[in-house]
């Protein structure tokens, strides 16, 4: 549900995605994977490796292969049904099938039970198509973790949507969020693709990430005003060798809302929406985190309508996740009766699953009407 995924969404995106990536942080970034619990050491896998046996037997759609084919490209991608950007990839990941057809099999793998995975499939949108008639390529189930093992764990991912590129030779080629993956593809597909650049690109992300997670180490641990006044310097600093990083952005935004003064988030806030202005999924995010902190004040609503107003314009309002925002921020100015028409209108554009859970704010709303 938006109301508990999306705060960790961006914790989750500032601390682990690539640096210099061009998707935007909320909502397509990989949502937090489950806690692993086993402890037995896993061979590490990194790029030009070999990839790892797809071992699996609880298919859904498709098949999957016994070994990888000489000569042929494999998608191996991370999701689960409670994952928002899983959902948002999927229909993306059917067009890159299509368009590869017999080059690439694409293989999406859940560690969920089969019964959850087959219940998800039968659910359907706003316009009647259920994900089964949605997703146009191999879906299986990994209930033991193996598949999660030997490929997520091995190569230190932590956040889902993920996918792997298995090139024509059987060697991992390229990691990362499918939503980004068009271009590597292509040019695995058509042999152009120059994979020790992108081993160099990779390694200086890669330390990039490490010195992101001290910073954010030191603002988690941070206890007192001057030690959140110097952990915040440390995150100002990542910040300016990283301007385009919206996740380092987004979670400076959130850690100013919630220990320092509040228009001081408000201040920053609306800093990155003029930078975003024409991107609705960012000032989705930025009115939907003011708005629902629990140190809300008249300028953070003030500030969370303006976004949200803008996000919906942006997509001529018929974005149920925007429309649930920009309702929110009409209750909590007051004008409750305008609250419940946008949430109706919310629900109307929203699919089955995410329609469901935009009942609850209707119901509130409703609520309130009666006793006003």
């Amino acid at each position: 549900m938006k109301y508990t995924v999306l705060t960790s969404a961006i914790i989750a995106a500032c601390a682990t995605s690539v640096l210099a990536q061009t998707v935007p942080a909320t909502p397509l970034q990989p949502a937090q994977a489950k806690p692993e619990t086993a402890t037995e050491p896993v061979k590490k896998l990194a790029i030009g490796d070999p990839a790892p046996a797809v071992e699996l037997s609880h298919v859904l759609k498709g098949n999957v292969p016994d070994e990888f084919e000489d000569g042929k490209v494999y998608v191996v991608e991370f999701w689960a049904t409670w994952c928002g950007p899983c959902r948002t990839s999927m229909p993306h990941l059917s067009t890159l099938q299509d368009t590869y057809r017999e080059q690439v099999n694409v293989i999406g793998i859940s560690d969920e039970d089969i019964e959850t995975v087959s219940g998800f499939l039968k659910k359907s949108d706003a316009e009647g198509e259920t994900w089964d008639e949605k997703i146009r390529y191999t879906l299986v189930t990994d209930p033991d973790r193996s598949a999660h093992t030997s490929y997520m764990k091995a190569s230190g991912q932590r956040g889902i949507p993920t996918a792997f590129i298995v090139g024509k030779q059987g060697d991992v080629e390229w990691i990362g969020h499918p939503m980004n993956m068009d271009d590597p593809l292509d040019q695995i597909v058509n042999d152009t693709w120059d994979r020790e650049a992108y081993m160099v690109m990779k390694a200086k992300q890669d330390k990039e990430r490490e010195a992101t997670m001290k910073v954010m180490d030191s603002l988690r641990a941070a206890d007192t005003p001057a030690k959140r006044t110097d952990a915040l310097n440390g995150l100002n600093e990542l910040i300016k060798e990283n301007p385009d990083n919206i996740s380092m952005k987004m979670y400076k935004f959130e850690y100013l809302l919630d220990h320092m003064p509040v228009d001081s988030s408000v201040s920053y806030g609306d800093e990155l929406a003029k930078q975003n202005w024409e991107n609705s999924q960012i000032l989705n995010a930025l009115s939907w985190t003011m708005v629902i902190h629990d140190r809300l004040n008249d300028s953070g609503k003030e500030f969370a309508l303006k976004a949200a107003t803008r996000a919906d314009e942006l997509t001529d309002n018929s974005d149920p996740m925007v429309l649930d925002t920009l309702a929110r921020c009409w209750f909590v100015k007051g004008n409750v009766e305008k609250a419940l028409a946008i949430q109706k209108q919310a629900i109307k554009h929203a699919d089955a699953d995410m329609a469901e859970s935009l009942e609850p704010a209707l119901k509130e709303y409703e609520d309130a009407l009666d006793k006003a």
